[in-house]
């Protein structure tokens, strides 16, 4: 695996090459995905992610996002009698992303652990009781690995709390597999192994979990453009910006892909999370998506058995595999 040094905003980074032909770049600041490029099936390198709306960090491009991602209504949950007052950055209600002081502008320690087969980029950040309104002091750990014979990655969080609190992480990489911005992604087929979905208020709060009508149903690969005019999916949203529940869970099962006839390349997504936050670049013009792999985002105060508490005894531990291959 060859790697390259550098800097970004005063926060290391690395760009990893490995024996496939996959470039990653990862940067410290966010524990995030700057670059990532596969070859085509003509064998051009192409640029997977979209970073033409203000670059990296730009409306969380590529950046880790916690201590919880998405949408807590009220900006408050409430653990053993404890509330946690969150900042109200959502329609001034809500939180939303952990607030301005997120782990999304953090910059994070960062070392290499290589092997033979993978090369382990470990992220580390020590987060103090109360900062964001949360509880608890969190030692955060995000490694990525990134496999040097295929073109694969996995990114693992992980936290460890000195008292019960709520985590739910996940990275928000916007996704383009026509590659270097050639074409917009409501052209390219997504898949969802889901059946049921999170119908949302004006708020973009999850309301129930509902089947998934025809508009938001992708068991079988379709266009994303295909019903992106419905009024069911402009609603609120202006297009896809939903939680999907799982029909399986694990990275031996596959959650999500897209593919690109363009290119050929088709990328497939794999989590052991229970949700994916489907974000269609709706205000962006349609150029990319996010596969936001993590727990319910409001699953605190909607009875969720699996929300995101972590304690001790219990710390937090999910892993999202993201492969990328030609048809």
């Amino acid at each position: 695996m060859k790697s390259e040094y550098g800097k970004f905003g005063g926060a290391e980074t690395v760009k990893l090459i490995n024996s496939a032909g996959m470039s990653i770049t990862l940067c410290a600041l966010g524990a995030g995905i700057m670059s990532i490029t596969v070859a085509d099936r003509d064998g051009v390198a192409r640029e997977m992610t979209r970073l033409d709306d203000g670059g990296y960090a730009n409306a969380y491009h590529g950046l880790t996002i916690g201590r919880t991602s998405g949408r807590i209504a009220n900006a408050e949950f409430t653990l053993d009698g404890n509330t946690a007052t969150l900042e109200k950055n959502n329609y001034g209600t809500d939180n939303l992303h952990g607030g301005k002081d997120g782990l999304h502008g953090k910059i994070f320690s960062m070392r290499l652990e290589n092997n033979d087969k993978y090369t382990d980029v470990v992220f580390g950040y020590d987060s103090p009781d109360g900062e964001g309104g949360y509880f608890g002091n969190v030692k955060f750990e995000i490694t990525y690995r990134v496999y040097d014979s295929e073109n694969k990655f996995a990114i693992h969080y992980y936290a460890a709390p000195d008292r019960k609190t709520l985590v739910n992480l996940t990275n928000h990489a916007y996704f383009d597999v026509s590659g270097d911005r050639r074409e917009l992604v409501s052209e390219q087929y997504m898949y969802l192994n889901a059946s049921r979905y999170g119908e949302l208020n004006e708020r973009l709060i999850v309301q129930k979990i509902s089947a998934v009508p025809p508009q938001f149903d992708f068991r079988t690969p379709r266009k994303i453009g295909e019903y992106l005019n419905d009024e069911n999916v402009q609603r609120y949203t202006l297009g896809y910006d939903h939680p999907f529940f799982l029909d399986g869970r694990g990275t031996d099962k596959l959650a999500c892909s897209l593919f690109s006839e363009l290119s050929g390349i088709l990328l497939e997504v794999r989590t052991t999370y229970p949700c994916v936050v489907i974000y269609g670049d709706n205000y962006g013009g349609y150029k990319s998506v996010c596969f936001e792999c993590q727990y319910h985002p409001d699953g605190m105060h909607q009875a969720a058995d699996d929300c995101g508490v972590c304690s001790p005894d219990k710390p937090y531990s999910e892993t999202t595999e993201f492969s990328f291959s030609v048809k």
